[in-house]
């Protein structure tokens, strides 16, 4: 299995420019969503972006450095016992070692805006969660792609099913009695027995850019609100390992939720990744 590249390439240059943007595609939470937005060109200054979110081993040394009371719990794969046939990704008691190269989950965007402030000490620079329009350029570049990789469905035999964020016994069969004949992007993994994978564990899920991972495998928070009108709720992108593989299309846009504000709400499919402030 692929390792997570050296430090030195953590941060990614995406150049000046415009980008094909959209049509954005919102399958569920529509009642709190701003009106979707056609297919637009958007002209973007030069920022820099983290290739791949933050892993549970970098979410642990801040925890441990900043002694940030962290709200949150630890998520794990269980791999032995009756209870894995119940649930595999399950809470456990204290930081799971063997899932240092995963990426983080459970966090909310107060969270991830504390991290980024303490890893910007660290650093010298200023980091902060990317807009919607940073993070989808940095996942598919300048051509309008549908994914990182290009236009191949990242599940193909997957594809006919429904486009929804409560898989149900549909997509519980297929995956329970199916091998995945092609696997671009974690998705589509009913909750009882999918699981995150490692950063990086799917060459092929890479941006032009050089960025990973921005299909599936979590949710990343952005900047953005989901509605200006309202600023409790923010865009999140990407899909992640319980949403069908219609979301990690780079043009979907969701929110974790319209009940709950982003500031406090945390899931075990949602985490996140930076970028440089350069103002």
């Amino acid at each position: 299995m692929p390792s997570i590249p050296p430090d030195s390439a953590r941060l990614v240059t995406v150049p000046a420019g415009p980008f094909i943007y959209g049509p954005e595609i919102i399958y569920e939470r529509q009642s709190g969503a701003r009106p979707a937005l056609d297919q637009t060109v958007i002209d973007l200054p030069e920022f820099r972006i983290q290739a791949w979110p933050v892993t549970y081993a970098e979410w642990h040394t801040f925890l441990n450095d900043s002694g940030y009371e962290w709200p949150g719990v630890w998520w794990a794969i269980r791999e032995k016992g009756w209870r894995r046939h119940l649930r595999r990704f399950a809470v456990v008691e204290s930081y799971p070692q063997a899932m240092a190269d995963y990426p983080i989950v459970f966090v909310s965007q107060t969270d991830a805006l504390v991290y980024a402030d303490w890893l910007g000490e660290r650093d010298g620079l200023s980091y902060t969660l990317p807009t919607e329009q940073q993070w989808e350029k940095a996942a598919r570049s300048v051509d309008g792609r549908t994914y990182p990789w290009g236009e191949t469905s990242p599940r193909p035999e997957l594809m006919h099913l429904r486009p929804t964020h409560t898989l149900g016994l549909d997509y519980y069969w297929y995956n329970l009695t199916r091998k995945p004949r092609t696997e671009l992007a974690r998705s589509g993994w009913y909750w009882r027995i999918g699981t995150p994978l490692p950063v990086g564990a799917i060459p092929q899920n890479r941006s032009p850019y050089g960025c990973l991972d921005m299909a599936g495998n979590i949710w990343e928070w952005t900047l953005s609100p989901y509605d200006p009108a309202d600023g409790r709720f923010h865009v999140v992108k990407g899909g992640s390992w319980g949403y069908s593989p219609h979301h990690t299309a780079c043009s979907v846009r969701s929110a974790c939720s319209i009940t709950q504000p982003s500031s406090d709400y945390r899931a075990q499919g949602t985490g996140f990744r930076l970028v440089v402030n350069e103002s």
